[in-house]
């Protein structure tokens, strides 16, 4: 059994559908900022970040996130390009205390999935219960391991042999891509730890709809986008039985909120040009001309969006504005609107550009102000 001291009884799990505490119940939480006619609503808002900061400065981040209203802290598993994704959580779990932690994403290509399942065990049990396992496919960054993104099924295999393995059930388990053999967590969680599935093509979303707990939707923002992703989850979802009211589906977006939009814009170039590249037929969605979607993927080269640079150079404003959360606040703060109007109710923000620390004062100062209550 997981030690007593190390657990918080009674804290709710899994995501903002579950646990609806705002700033108003955390102490020193931020004030918001309202403009007259403003209706607060139940939006949540997480946080994504690599693990590029010192150590000490990185624990200065989880806190004011925390403090700021942020309901989740992401930690990329950015393979060699960032620190080690589960020290930076375990630093996270041991300096805060409401703000729930996990992996935004990891896969079972780099580890074991059964690890993946006992770092999570163990994450939850010192963060009292904050631990979510946040799963897919994994991207560019696994290539200079010598390895692929993983398959949908793989991704799958991982979900249903971890989920067991939450539970502390003694398995055997004979996939494709995850073997066990009368295997279990020796110290599982006193609760099954949530999983979310992060996806952006059809095969992936339909998977979370089926068996995740909830989603990160990587498609951008424009609603037309985000309403073609919705569809593939509810698709997935309905075959198992299950309704997108069962989901805590959050869209994953990349931004910079600045007084300067021209400067908001550029730093968030490096995504702009992921969706072409990546998953284009976002592109089509959003009506972005098919020659400048080639012009974008013919630069493209890296090991990770932000090495990028040329391709980042050859995204469009057209394609800034339709996939990023960049631009003024009251800019930002409309296109928030509009995911608004999908039915999504839980925005997962990463914060590009210099200056981390500031970019997230200033998205939750001029954007998540404006909801929280």
């Amino acid at each position: 059994m997981v030690p007593p001291n190390l657990q918080q009884p009674g804290l709710p799990r899994g995501g903002a559908r579950f646990c609806r505490e705002t700033t108003a119940s955390v102490p020193g939480a931020l004030a918001p900022q309202r403009t007259e006619g403003t209706v607060a609503t139940d939006v949540e808002f997480g946080l994504l970040v690599q693990a590029v900061d010192p150590p000490d400065q990185f624990v200065a981040l989880a806190q004011r996130a925390e403090v700021l209203g942020f309901t989740h802290l992401w930690v990329a598993d950015s393979s060699l390009h960032a620190g080690y994704v589960y020290s930076y959580l375990t630093l996270a779990a041991v300096h805060t205390k409401r703000i729930r932690l996990g992996t935004g994403i990891t896969h079972p290509m780099t580890r074991h999935a059964a690890q993946a399942a006992n770092a999570m065990a163990t994450l939850d049990a010192m963060s009292g219960g904050r631990a979510v396992l946040g799963v897919g496919a994994g991207d560019r960054p696994v290539r200079e391991l010598g390895l692929r993104p993983a398959p949908v099924k793989a991704v799958k295999e991982m979900i249903v042999a971890n989920r067991r393995l939450f539970t502390g059930e003694r398995l055997s388990f004979d996939g494709e891509f995850v073997r066990l053999v009368d295997a279990r967590l020796h110290f599982p969680p006193r609760n099954p730890v949530p999983v979310y599935v992060a996806a952006s093509g059809p095969r992936m979303l339909a998977l979370g709809g089926a068996l995740a707990d909830g989603l990160l939707i990587q498609v951008g923002v424009w609603p037309d986008c985000l309403k073609a992703a919705l569809e593939g989850v509810s698709q997935g979802a309905a075959g198992a039985g299950r309704s997108l009211q069962a989901l805590d589906i959050s869209a994953m977006t990349y931004g910079s909120v600045r007084a300067d939009r021209r400067q908001a814009m550029d730093e968030a170039r490096p995504f702009a040009a992921w969706i072409p590249q990546t998953v284009p037929t976002y592109c089509a969605i959003a009506g972005i001309s098919p020659e400048d979607v080639e012009a974008v993927k013919r630069v493209y080269q890296g090991g990770e969006l932000h090495e990028a640079v040329e391709a980042a150079r050859a995204a469009t404003d057209e394609m800034i504005e339709k996939f990023t959360l960049s631009g003024t606040p009251a800019e930002v703060r409309q296109k928030v609107e509009g995911i608004l109007s999908t039915g999504i109710r839980h925005i997962t923000y990463f914060p590009m550009g210099s200056n981390r620390l500031g970019g997230i004062e200033r998205f939750a100062q001029g954007v998540m102000a404006h909801y929280l209550s």
